[in-house]
């Protein structure tokens, strides 16, 4: 009996060491989306399918070319130069120390601290998290560098691959062209002024104080004014807002995308808006 108790005492204790092991294989970073907006996330690992993350305790999935970058914490500063060279296999590592390099970042591993691993062509190369402030993937949206701070001047298709929808622009053309029931996902950052008082601020959401939510003149009467909208060809307006899921598209057409407002003349600012087929 006491034999036993050892053995179940050694299986445990086994375990123990193998669930630290895992748990210690994970790292707490903030995810920068494309789009621009944010996301707190715990690291578990970097797959063919993207990024195994954890929120809130359950496991979840993010798509690689759905993110901008991936914050470990520290100091990183990054100019419009270091910017340039990033591609799909070239990701702008830098370091805590100051130091950037141009690597193609294709694994998580290791215990504690989370190991990087890179491709560097020849061979495979780890780097330690802890040495790491920040890898770049591409540009965000919304980056607050030397990289994208201008505010867009035209609408619709920008030079990385977003959509600005000026405030002042009843529609703007997508550059899309969308089936009938094909799903989209629309990802939204930035705010617009949709009058000239101090409330008159609007996400894609509307209009936080929900004013003109009765207005039966709006295109969509079910969202605020201010909020992101859309259609295909001329046919009827459709609510997009800050939706997470996929929008089905009601018909063959090019895709527009607009404010839900009907006067535009004392509208401002602009929408950044990322669309996933």
């Amino acid at each position: 009996m006491k034999r036993q108790e050892n053995i179940l005492l050694g299986v445990a204790a086994a375990m123990a060491v193998a669930l630290s092991v895992v748990a210690s294989a994970q790292a707490p970073v903030t995810l920068t989306m494309r789009s621009g907006e944010t996301r707190q996330v715990t690291l578990v690992d970097l797959k063919a399918a993207g990024f195994e993350v954890r929120v809130n305790g359950a496991e979840e999935m993010i798509a690689k070319d759905q993110v901008a970058m991936v914050d470990f914490g520290g100091p990183a500063t990054v100019t419009q130069a270091k910017l340039q060279g990033i591609s799909s296999t070239k990701h702008l590592v830098v370091f805590k120390n100051g130091n950037t390099e141009l690597l193609n970042w294709v694994d998580v591993g290791g215990t504690s601290p989370l190991v990087l691993r890179f491709d560097t062509g020849d061979t495979e190369r780890e780097i330690s998290a802890s040495d790491v402030s920040r890898i770049y993937l591409a540009v965000p949206a919304n980056w607050t560098g030397s990289v994208g701070t201008a505010a867009p001047r035209t609408g619709g298709p920008q030079p990385d691959g977003s959509i600005a929808v000026m405030a002042a622009d009843p529609w703007t053309r997508s550059g899309l062209t969308v089936r009938a029931g094909e799903m989209l996902r629309f990802a939204v950052s930035g705010e617009i002024h949709f009058g000239n008082g101090p409330d008159d601020v609007g996400t894609a959401d509307g209009s936080a104080a929900g004013r003109g939510v009765i207005a039966r003149n709006l295109p969509v009467r079910t969202l605020p004014i201010g909020g992101l909208i859309g259609r295909v060809d001329n046919g009827p307006a459709f609510s997009i807002g800050t939706a997470p899921q996929p929008i089905r598209m009601p018909a063959n057409g090019q895709l527009f995308l607009g404010i839900n407002d009907v006067a535009f003349n004392d509208n401002a600012g602009a929408f950044r808006v990322v669309i996933t087929r």
